[in-house]
Protein backbone atom coordinates (compact mmCIF):
# COMPACT_ATOMS: atom_id res chain seq x y z
CA UNK A 1 0.00 0.00 0.00
CA UNK A 2 1.49 3.48 -0.74
CA UNK A 3 2.06 6.00 1.32
CA UNK A 4 -0.59 9.16 1.74
CA UNK A 5 0.35 12.35 -0.35
CA UNK A 6 2.58 14.80 1.68
CA UNK A 7 1.50 18.46 0.67
CA UNK A 8 4.53 19.93 -2.07
CA UNK A 9 7.05 22.14 -0.57
CA UNK A 10 9.83 24.36 -1.83
CA UNK A 11 12.44 25.96 0.59
CA UNK A 12 14.35 28.82 -1.01
CA UNK A 13 17.13 30.58 0.54
CA UNK A 14 20.16 33.42 -0.48
CA UNK A 15 22.41 31.43 1.92
CA UNK A 16 25.22 29.63 -0.39
CA UNK A 17 24.59 32.87 -2.86
CA UNK A 18 27.69 35.42 -2.93
CA UNK A 19 26.45 38.51 -0.27
CA UNK A 20 26.87 40.88 -3.60
CA UNK A 21 24.87 38.72 -5.93
CA UNK A 22 22.12 38.11 -2.58
CA UNK A 23 19.26 40.42 -3.45
CA UNK A 24 19.89 40.41 -6.86
CA UNK A 25 18.93 36.65 -6.73
CA UNK A 26 16.29 36.82 -4.63
CA UNK A 27 14.37 39.36 -6.77
CA UNK A 28 14.56 37.78 -9.47
CA UNK A 29 13.77 34.21 -8.10
CA UNK A 30 11.46 34.36 -5.29
CA UNK A 31 9.88 38.45 -6.00
CA UNK A 32 10.01 37.58 -9.45
CA UNK A 33 6.22 37.83 -10.11
CA UNK A 34 5.41 41.06 -7.52
CA UNK A 35 6.23 44.08 -9.64
CA UNK A 36 8.94 46.37 -8.61
CA UNK A 37 11.47 45.40 -5.82
CA UNK A 38 12.88 47.90 -4.11
CA UNK A 39 15.29 47.85 -0.80
CA UNK A 40 15.32 50.66 1.88
CA UNK A 41 18.65 50.03 3.01
CA UNK A 42 20.68 49.13 -0.11
CA UNK A 43 24.03 49.15 1.35
CA UNK A 44 23.54 46.51 4.05
CA UNK A 45 23.98 42.85 3.71
CA UNK A 46 20.74 41.01 2.63
CA UNK A 47 19.88 37.40 3.29
CA UNK A 48 16.18 35.80 2.84
CA UNK A 49 14.95 32.54 3.03
CA UNK A 50 11.55 31.14 2.44
CA UNK A 51 9.09 28.13 2.63
CA UNK A 52 6.36 27.81 0.46
CA UNK A 53 3.83 25.26 0.67
CA UNK A 54 1.03 25.08 -2.56
CA UNK A 55 -1.99 22.46 -2.78
CA UNK A 56 -4.31 22.41 -5.48
CA UNK A 57 -6.65 25.30 -3.60
CA UNK A 58 -4.07 27.33 -1.56
CA UNK A 59 -0.56 28.36 -1.04
CA UNK A 60 1.31 29.27 2.11
CA UNK A 61 4.65 30.66 2.23
CA UNK A 62 6.71 31.45 5.64
CA UNK A 63 9.41 34.40 4.74
CA UNK A 64 12.36 35.37 6.75
CA UNK A 65 14.16 38.22 4.99
CA UNK A 66 15.68 41.54 5.09
CA UNK A 67 13.61 44.54 4.23
CA UNK A 68 12.07 45.07 0.89
CA UNK A 69 9.62 47.14 -0.60
CA UNK A 70 7.39 45.79 -3.64
CA UNK A 71 4.65 47.99 -5.62
CA UNK A 72 2.52 46.29 -7.98
CA UNK A 73 1.17 48.53 -10.56
CA UNK A 74 -1.65 47.75 -12.97
CA UNK A 75 1.00 46.61 -15.72
CA UNK A 76 2.13 43.89 -13.61
CA UNK A 77 -1.15 42.37 -13.14
CA UNK A 78 -1.71 39.38 -15.34
CA UNK A 79 -5.68 39.78 -16.23
CA UNK A 80 -6.11 36.74 -17.17
CA UNK A 81 -4.85 34.83 -14.01
CA UNK A 82 -7.11 34.08 -10.92
CA UNK A 83 -8.20 36.55 -8.32
CA UNK A 84 -6.35 35.51 -5.01
CA UNK A 85 -6.41 36.97 -1.70
CA UNK A 86 -3.37 37.03 0.36
CA UNK A 87 -3.96 36.83 4.40
CA UNK A 88 -0.75 38.03 5.74
CA UNK A 89 0.27 37.78 9.44
CA UNK A 90 3.18 39.69 10.41
CA UNK A 91 5.42 37.20 12.75
CA UNK A 92 8.38 39.85 13.40
CA UNK A 93 9.26 43.01 11.74
CA UNK A 94 7.74 46.63 10.73
CA UNK A 95 5.94 46.73 7.95
CA UNK A 96 3.33 48.82 5.56
CA UNK A 97 0.90 47.82 2.95
CA UNK A 98 -1.73 50.09 0.79
CA UNK A 99 -4.34 49.07 -1.53
CA UNK A 100 -7.67 50.20 -2.47
CA UNK A 101 -7.00 53.89 -0.89
CA UNK A 102 -6.58 51.85 2.40
CA UNK A 103 -3.04 51.34 4.43
CA UNK A 104 -1.43 49.88 7.41
CA UNK A 105 1.36 49.94 9.66
CA UNK A 106 1.99 46.41 10.69
CA UNK A 107 3.62 45.28 14.11
CA UNK A 108 4.06 41.63 14.86
CA UNK A 109 0.85 40.19 15.33
CA UNK A 110 -1.08 42.23 12.32
CA UNK A 111 -3.62 40.28 10.51
CA UNK A 112 -3.61 41.94 6.64
CA UNK A 113 -5.68 41.55 3.35
CA UNK A 114 -4.43 42.16 0.21
CA UNK A 115 -5.02 41.00 -3.90
CA UNK A 116 -3.21 39.64 -5.89
CA UNK A 117 -5.07 41.13 -8.67
CA UNK A 118 -5.24 44.92 -7.73
CA UNK A 119 -2.62 47.71 -7.52
CA UNK A 120 -0.88 47.53 -4.28
CA UNK A 121 2.64 48.66 -2.29
CA UNK A 122 3.95 46.52 0.53
CA UNK A 123 7.06 46.17 2.52
CA UNK A 124 9.32 46.19 5.30
CA UNK A 125 11.92 48.72 6.98
CA UNK A 126 13.42 46.28 9.00
CA UNK A 127 14.02 42.42 8.92
CA UNK A 128 11.25 40.37 8.90
CA UNK A 129 9.27 37.49 9.53
CA UNK A 130 5.80 36.72 7.84
CA UNK A 131 3.41 34.20 7.14
CA UNK A 132 1.19 34.41 4.02
CA UNK A 133 -1.79 32.02 3.06
CA UNK A 134 -2.99 32.94 -0.18
CA UNK A 135 -6.29 31.54 -1.10
CA UNK A 136 -8.65 32.04 -4.11
CA UNK A 137 -11.08 34.86 -3.73
CA UNK A 138 -14.38 32.50 -3.95
CA UNK A 139 -12.74 30.72 -1.20
CA UNK A 140 -11.93 33.47 1.03
CA UNK A 141 -15.87 35.21 0.39
CA UNK A 142 -17.54 31.58 1.19
CA UNK A 143 -15.41 31.42 4.72
CA UNK A 144 -14.13 34.58 5.68
CA UNK A 145 -16.35 37.58 4.07
CA UNK A 146 -16.32 40.14 1.62
CA UNK A 147 -13.12 40.71 0.29
CA UNK A 148 -13.48 44.21 -0.83
CA UNK A 149 -14.35 45.60 2.49
CA UNK A 150 -10.71 44.26 3.92
CA UNK A 151 -8.46 44.88 1.61
CA UNK A 152 -5.93 47.07 2.26
CA UNK A 153 -6.86 46.87 5.66
CA UNK A 154 -5.01 44.84 8.73
CA UNK A 155 -6.40 43.77 12.54
CA UNK A 156 -4.19 43.95 14.99
CA UNK A 157 -3.81 41.43 18.15
CA UNK A 158 -6.60 43.04 19.78
CA UNK A 159 -9.23 42.49 16.89
CA UNK A 160 -9.06 38.83 16.72
CA UNK A 161 -4.83 38.37 15.54
CA UNK A 162 -4.02 37.12 18.80
CA UNK A 163 -6.51 33.93 18.16
CA UNK A 164 -5.86 33.81 14.99
CA UNK A 165 -1.85 34.26 14.53
CA UNK A 166 -0.90 31.15 16.96
CA UNK A 167 -3.35 29.46 14.32
CA UNK A 168 -1.46 30.39 11.37
CA UNK A 169 1.86 29.96 12.79
CA UNK A 170 1.25 26.06 14.07
CA UNK A 171 0.24 25.65 10.20
CA UNK A 172 3.46 26.76 8.97
CA UNK A 173 5.33 25.03 11.59
CA UNK A 174 3.96 21.54 10.29
CA UNK A 175 2.28 21.91 7.10
CA UNK A 176 5.36 20.59 4.78
CA UNK A 177 4.77 17.49 6.64
CA UNK A 178 1.03 17.16 6.44
CA UNK A 179 -0.92 14.93 4.14
CA UNK A 180 -3.03 17.21 1.68
CA UNK A 181 -5.93 16.08 3.42
CA UNK A 182 -4.55 16.91 7.03
CA UNK A 183 -3.30 20.36 5.39
CA UNK A 184 -6.54 20.96 3.69
CA UNK A 185 -8.27 20.62 7.04
CA UNK A 186 -5.97 22.63 9.10
CA UNK A 187 -6.15 25.77 6.11
CA UNK A 188 -10.20 25.16 6.30
CA UNK A 189 -10.11 25.56 9.92
CA UNK A 190 -8.02 28.40 10.35
CA UNK A 191 -10.35 30.32 7.55
CA UNK A 192 -13.18 29.42 9.90
CA UNK A 193 -11.89 31.27 12.55
CA UNK A 194 -11.03 33.81 10.84
CA UNK A 195 -14.29 34.38 10.10
CA UNK A 196 -15.71 34.50 13.00
CA UNK A 197 -12.99 36.94 14.20
CA UNK A 198 -13.62 39.52 11.32
CA UNK A 199 -17.15 39.88 12.06
CA UNK A 200 -19.73 41.23 8.98
CA UNK A 201 -17.11 42.92 6.77
CA UNK A 202 -20.25 44.09 4.50
CA UNK A 203 -20.56 46.86 7.42
CA UNK A 204 -17.58 48.40 6.72
CA UNK A 205 -18.13 48.36 2.95
CA UNK A 206 -19.96 50.89 2.95
CA UNK A 207 -18.81 53.19 5.31
CA UNK A 208 -17.00 56.80 4.78
CA UNK A 209 -13.14 56.88 4.82
CA UNK A 210 -12.85 58.02 8.56
CA UNK A 211 -10.39 59.45 10.83
CA UNK A 212 -9.39 56.30 11.88
CA UNK A 213 -9.07 55.12 7.77
CA UNK A 214 -6.80 58.69 7.40
CA UNK A 215 -4.63 57.76 10.22
CA UNK A 216 -3.91 54.46 9.02
CA UNK A 217 -3.20 55.30 5.62
CA UNK A 218 -0.76 57.52 7.27
CA UNK A 219 1.08 55.93 8.74
CA UNK A 220 1.38 53.28 6.61
CA UNK A 221 2.97 56.02 3.90
CA UNK A 222 5.39 56.79 6.65
CA UNK A 223 6.18 53.05 7.37
CA UNK A 224 7.25 53.13 3.52
CA UNK A 225 9.43 55.87 3.52
CA UNK A 226 10.26 56.63 6.93
CA UNK A 227 13.79 56.10 5.82
CA UNK A 228 13.98 58.75 3.58
CA UNK A 229 15.16 62.50 5.36
CA UNK A 230 12.88 64.10 2.83
CA UNK A 231 9.75 62.77 4.11
CA UNK A 232 7.98 65.76 6.03
CA UNK A 233 4.23 66.43 6.76
CA UNK A 234 3.27 68.32 3.75
CA UNK A 235 4.33 65.69 1.55
CA UNK A 236 1.80 63.07 2.94
CA UNK A 237 -1.68 64.57 2.03
CA UNK A 238 -0.20 65.13 -1.15
CA UNK A 239 0.70 61.18 -1.58
CA UNK A 240 -2.65 60.61 -0.38
CA UNK A 241 -4.73 62.44 -2.13
CA UNK A 242 -6.65 64.32 1.23
CA UNK A 243 -6.65 67.80 1.77
CA UNK A 244 -4.38 68.92 4.39
CA UNK A 245 -7.07 69.83 6.84
CA UNK A 246 -8.25 66.51 6.90
CA UNK A 247 -4.82 64.55 7.82
CA UNK A 248 -4.61 67.44 10.72
CA UNK A 249 -7.90 66.44 12.01
CA UNK A 250 -6.67 62.56 12.16
CA UNK A 251 -4.63 63.14 14.36
CA UNK A 252 -5.78 65.53 16.58
CA UNK A 253 -6.25 63.70 19.71
CA UNK A 254 -2.37 62.64 19.30
CA UNK A 255 1.05 64.88 19.22
CA UNK A 256 0.51 65.53 15.32
CA UNK A 257 2.09 64.12 12.38
CA UNK A 258 5.29 65.77 12.26
CA UNK A 259 5.54 63.66 16.17
CA UNK A 260 4.06 60.57 14.17
CA UNK A 261 6.85 60.79 11.47
CA UNK A 262 9.38 61.04 13.91
CA UNK A 263 8.16 58.48 16.65
CA UNK A 264 8.18 55.87 13.64
CA UNK A 265 11.43 56.83 12.97
CA UNK A 266 12.71 56.27 16.86
CA UNK A 267 10.67 53.27 16.90
CA UNK A 268 12.50 51.29 13.76
CA UNK A 269 16.03 53.11 15.28
CA UNK A 270 15.65 51.08 18.49
CA UNK A 271 14.12 48.05 16.89
CA UNK A 272 18.02 47.89 14.62
CA UNK A 273 19.99 48.62 17.82
CA UNK A 274 18.16 45.55 19.93
CA UNK A 275 18.53 43.21 16.83
CA UNK A 276 22.06 41.66 17.12
CA UNK A 277 22.91 40.68 13.39
CA UNK A 278 22.92 45.12 13.36
CA UNK A 279 25.48 45.27 16.35
CA UNK A 280 28.27 46.15 14.37
CA UNK A 281 26.80 49.19 13.13
CA UNK A 282 27.41 53.01 14.02
CA UNK A 283 24.59 54.42 15.74
CA UNK A 284 25.07 56.93 13.82
CA UNK A 285 24.92 54.88 10.73
CA UNK A 286 21.54 53.52 12.24
CA UNK A 287 20.28 56.84 12.69
CA UNK A 288 20.77 57.79 9.31
CA UNK A 289 18.98 54.98 8.10
CA UNK A 290 15.99 55.73 9.42
CA UNK A 291 15.34 58.91 8.27
CA UNK A 292 17.76 61.17 10.77
CA UNK A 293 20.29 63.92 9.74
CA UNK A 294 21.65 64.76 12.92
CA UNK A 295 22.68 62.62 15.22
CA UNK A 296 22.42 64.91 18.58
CA UNK A 297 18.78 65.60 17.28
CA UNK A 298 18.47 62.17 17.21
CA UNK A 299 20.08 60.96 20.92
CA UNK A 300 18.04 63.35 22.52
CA UNK A 301 14.61 62.36 20.75
CA UNK A 302 15.79 58.77 22.15
CA UNK A 303 15.79 59.61 25.19
CA UNK A 304 12.84 61.39 25.69
CA UNK A 305 10.98 58.71 24.07
CA UNK A 306 13.27 55.15 25.73
CA UNK A 307 13.97 57.07 28.75
CA UNK A 308 18.05 55.86 28.04
CA UNK A 309 20.12 57.31 24.78
CA UNK A 310 21.13 54.37 21.93
CA UNK A 311 24.40 54.08 23.61
CA UNK A 312 22.87 53.30 27.06
CA UNK A 313 20.62 50.90 25.71
CA UNK A 314 23.20 48.93 23.65
CA UNK A 315 25.34 48.65 26.65
CA UNK A 316 22.45 47.20 28.44
CA UNK A 317 21.77 44.59 25.93
CA UNK A 318 25.66 43.74 25.79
Amino acid sequence: MSSPAIVPSLVESTQHIEPQRAFEYWRCTALARFGEIARPHPRERFAARRLTVASAHWLLTHTISSPVGVTVRSRHIDRNARDMVVIGLAVDGIGYQEQRGRGAQLHAGDVSFLSRAQPLVAGTQSNYEEIRLVVPRETFEARVGRADALLGRSIGAQAGGAEFGPRLRAIARSVAWMTEEEAQAAVDGALHLLGCLVGDPADRAGAKVSQGAVRSLAHAHIARRMHDPALNPSDIPVALGISRSSLYRAFADSDGIAAAIRDARLDLARRRLETPRDDKLKIATIAYACGFTDVPTFNRGFRKRFGLSPRDLRAERA
